[in-house]
């Protein structure tokens, strides 16, 4: 009798842990035609690496696969990695336990980054969505700083699998780019990624979108095939041209006076599968040295077929 009810409490532990993973998209929009659903289940199947991946006087790394478990979660396909600048300070933990784990990515305060990627994922499609949960902790005001985000391919030693940050020089393999920025004003200044005058910069998008208290739902709808695409999202259909994308914030479609078609940023050839994206935090100034800190979870990317 004890043993039956402790499959059933197991059985049912394993269902709500189900059910917190998919509830928060539940009613995210779906594309014409459903592919590969990846998510990414931060708090399970961890290395050896301690609770913390602090930054030092050199660059350090961990990477994590299903072959070699890092400090992060190993994926289902692709890989994880965790990158922390040399003298920046901050660094990377995960907070929770299974699907409702978060990582908290504390920025630098430096212009060395500490950076986040996932790359490699497999069955992925030059058509795709991405979705995550993201807040900024603001206890300690940051006072300057930014977080990058950039979508796109992992190919060579590109910008996904090495050390290196997003800045403004040419990154081959990055599809789009967006920009939190942090400041003495309250407002969270958000960005996207364009280039200017021969190198790249970001242009606002607006202040009031992303705040820096409390969590927000991202939805990302991104075509980088040749032909327009069209998905469906709450009972509404959209289209979406080549090469452009479209961003939700807590279920509202962002848009600015030129619309809501995001374009790409050009650094990545078209038909390309959209297969890595990476955060980074840097500049990080405040009460303390890394004021400023990013908390991510419910990280999932669909593929079309």
């Amino acid at each position: 009798m004890k043993k039956r009810l402790h499959i059933t409490a197991v059985l049912t532990m394993l269902f709500g842990i189900a059910q917190a993973q998919n509830k928060a998209w539940s009613d995210a929009g779906t594309f014409e035609t459903k592919g590969t659903v990846w998510n990414y289940n931060l708090g399970k199947g961890t290395g050896n690496a301690g609770d913390k991946f602090s930054s030092g006087e050199a660059i350090k790394t961990s990477v994590s696969s299903t072959a070699t478990p890092g400090f992060l979660s190993y994926p289902s396909s692709g890989f994880a990695a965790v990158t922390t600048g040399a003298n920046g300070g901050g660094g990377f933990k995960v907070e929770g336990k299974d699907a409702t784990a978060k990582l908290v990515l504390e920025a630098s305060n430096s212009n060395s980054a500490n950076k986040f990627a996932v790359y490699d994922i497999s069955k992925a499609s030059a058509v795709t969505s991405l979705f995550f949960n993201v807040s900024f902790k603001s206890e300690n005001e940051p006072t300057n700083g930014a977080v990058v985000f950039g979508l796109g391919n992992a190919r060579g030693n590109n910008i996904f699998k090495n050390t290196t940050a997003l800045t403004g020089a040419d990154a081959t393999g990055v599809f789009a780019g967006l920009r939190w920025e942090f400041s003495t004003n309250k407002s969270v200044f958000f960005s996207y990624r364009t280039l200017n005058n021969g190198s790249y910069g970001y242009k606002l998008i607006n202040g009031n979108s992303f705040t820096k208290t409390g969590e927000h739902q991202v939805e990302l709808y991104v075509n980088n095939a040749t032909a327009v695409q069209k998905y469906t999202k709450g009972g509404k259909a959209y289209d979406l041209a080549p090469a452009t994308f479209n961003i939700w914030v807590d279920g509202k479609l962002i848009a600015t006076e030129s619309g809501s078609a995001f374009p790409a940023s050009g650094e990545l050839a078209p038909e390309a599968p959209l297969n890595s994206f990476l955060f980074q935090g840097y500049h990080s100034k405040g009460s303390v040295p890394n004021a400023l800190t990013l908390s991510l979870s419910n990280i999932q990317l669909n593929a079309i077929k």
